[in-house]
């Protein structure tokens, strides 16, 4: 059912954008600038990238499996990740933070895979990375925006009465609290296309989880439920209109903070 609603060989002569638009654009417009306006080569590739990667790599194939109704081994979901992680860092520039390198963040990824594989217990598996195009529409007055909104949902799950579920998995440096959960973008985008192709959890309401893979010295699983609806929606997409006016109008400003130590585009900053 889920994968007749969107076709992503569609996307080639749509406008489009995604999460990682909108939120490198809400952490700094000029990193926007520099990754998807002119496409400067980067300085190098922060660790957390190539990880998350590996991560969502390992946990897709550990959820394929049970969508063919066959639990993977341990040891193949950790393969998955450790070859992945390989590939993903291999002759590249790694960015690491102050402390970490490529065998300890090897080991900090098998110990939070193993966390998760003890402590998740999947439902019915509807979907797994499930690609999505949808459409945007003017929340002043309902026109269609020239955009579609796209992207991949991590999987989409249904419980014994049929109710799906989106959920995401997320790295962090300590557990979430509900309020967090609520209020970060991932959630209510992936609720919104869910939405718009017909496919809510109930009349009203989309359930949201996510499996939260908690890098503290003990590392930890999370899960954090929460629901999005219709208001939700529509201030999400007053936000994303007028981002797309901020940058149309070639408003890039340099947004100077936390995520300026593991920015790949620093230096070019700093020269402007």
């Amino acid at each position: 059912m889920l994968e007749e609603k969107t076709n992503p060989k569609e996307w080639v002569s749509t406008l489009r954008i995604s999460k990682s638009h909108i939120q490198t654009y809400l952490i700094c417009p000029r990193k926007f600038y520099f990754q998807y306006v002119v496409a400067i080569p980067w300085e190098f590739v922060p660790a957390s990238l190539p990880f998350g990667t590996s991560l969502h790599e390992a946990v897709a194939f550990f959820y394929r499996g049970f969508q063919n109704s066959l639990k993977p081994d341990l040891e193949f979901v950790l393969s998955v990740f450790e070859r992945k992680w390989d590939e993903e860092t291999e002759g590249r520039a790694i960015g690491f933070a102050a402390g970490s390198g490529k065998d300890s963040m090897r080991g900090l990824g098998i110990a939070l895979l193993r966390q998760f594989y003890e402590a998740i217990q999947p439902r019915k598996i509807e979907a797994v990375e499930h690609a999505f195009s949808v459409p945007l529409y003017d929340p002043d007055g309902g026109r269609k925006l020239e955009y579609a909104l796209v992207g991949k949902i991590d999987l989409i799950e249904s419980d014994d009465d049929g109710n799906l579920i989106i959920a995401e998995l997320k790295t962090s440096s300590k557990r979430y609290a509900d309020s967090q959960a609520e209020n970060q973008l991932d959630g209510l985008i992936y609720a919104y296309a869910l939405d718009q192709l017909g496919l809510r959890t109930d009349e009203n309401r989309t359930l949201i989880r996510y499996d939260v893979l908690v890098k503290t010295k003990q590392p930890a699983f999370q899960q954090v439920y929460f629901n999005k609806e219709a208001g939700d929606y529509r201030r999400l997409t007053r936000w994303i209109k007028e981002l797309l006016q901020a940058i149309d109008s070639g408003s890039f400003f340099p947004n100077f903070g936390w995520a300026c130590k593991q920015c790949p585009f620093k230096r070019a900053c700093w020269r402007m």
